[in-house]
């Protein structure tokens, strides 16, 4: 569950889900800075939309993919609601350990502005949120500060669990446990409240092999804020595709070689491939970061331009690198 690409969001249970038709389209870079010193996030959903479509509500009753979301990091429900507002999202991958930083790209966003979640671990419930923020202009950036919600769907037993939605407990990965959870405990004391609010924090025991809770009282406590989060409008080359970052090579033999970039992006349209260039002569194109080339003369150098192209046909700036194959 937590090493898949999954995405996470979720309307707050009564809200209207209109989106506008009106937003221009842009692309937006969203960072996300884990602050806590012992907490790990699950994978993020970062998603543009109308002010009308809310993925929570504080003081409001959690839905069921929201619940999903927040007590198991099980967020392909809510990509399947997001889907069906006409919502743009992206995803992270894996978790984010404490003090971690993780990017996301967001293409054509819909709507005029953000929202974000993702479980936080360990917790029973627990979930950084960042509800309906305005994105900035062209070329700006705007960071926020996000905090600890409780989805209030669970007791907030703090002991070791399944991570299913109506089962208590929270799921502990190979890197949560690594951090100190334990094991044996006989639960905190508490109901779920039943309904979304700021985390109270969790209150943890030093006894590794039972105690009251699961959770280290020493490691897993935070204040909030639980995230910095930055969104950047990012800009092309006029055309809506940006240019290539982050290009490099390897040499591999006498023969091959491979070439790797960063993913591009397009404000106007997606982008569908790259095109590859050596020495001036385009010998391939792929929808990939990378390119593999062989039979080549050893010793010799090379030039590769790589491009990125939309569905609009578009072409943006090439980046290039430049290397020998070994010698023979």
């Amino acid at each position: 569950m937590y090493r898949q690409k999954i995405i996470a969001a979720t309307l707050a249970t009564g809200m209207s889900v209109a989106l506008s038709s009106t937003a221009s389209a842009a692309t937006y870079e969203v960072r996300v800075i884990n602050l806590t010193s012992g907490l790990h996030f699950t994978p993020l959903i970062a998603a543009t939309h109308a002010p009308s479509a809310q993925i929570f509500s504080a003081g409001s009753a959690a839905s069921p993919e929201l619940q999903a979301m927040a007590e198991g990091g099980n967020i392909e429900p809510l990509a399947a609601l997001l889907e069906s507002i006409g919502a743009t999202s992206a995803s992270s991958e894996g978790l984010l350990a404490p003090g971690g930083t993780t990017t996301m790209v967001i293409n054509d966003g819909a709507g005029s502005v953000l929202s974000l979640a993702g479980m936080l671990l360990p917790t029973n419930d627990g979930f950084v949120g960042l509800n309906s923020v305005s994105l900035p202009g062209a070329g700006e950036s705007v960071t926020y500060d996000a905090i600890g919600y409780d989805a209030g769907t669970e007791a907030n037993d703090e002991l070791v669990g399944s991570g299913a939605p109506g089962e208590a407990g929270f799921p502990a990965p190979p890197p949560v446990v690594a951090s100190g959870t334990g094991t044996g405990g006989t639960g905190v004391p508490g109901r779920a409240e039943g309904f979304v609010h700021v985390h109270r924090n969790v209150v943890g025991d030093d006894n590794a092999e039972g105690g009251s809770s699961d959770i280290n009282e020493y490691v897993h406590r935070w204040l909030n804020p639980v995230a910095r989060i930055t969104i950047t409008a990012m800009g092309d080359d006029g055309n809506g595709v940006s240019a290539v970052t982050g290009i490099s090579a390897i040499a591999y033999s006498s023969s091959a070689l491979e070439v790797f970039w960063d993913a591009a992006t397009s404000s106007s349209s997606f982008v569908t491939g790259y095109e590859i260039r050596r020495n001036g002569t385009v010998v391939d194109t792929r929808d990939g970061i990378s390119f593999f080339d062989e039979g080549l003369e050893a010793g010799a150098e090379f030039t590769y331009e790589v491009r990125a192209m939309d569905a609009a046909g578009n072409l943006g700036e090439p980046a290039s690198v430049t290397l020998r194959t070994n010698a023979e």
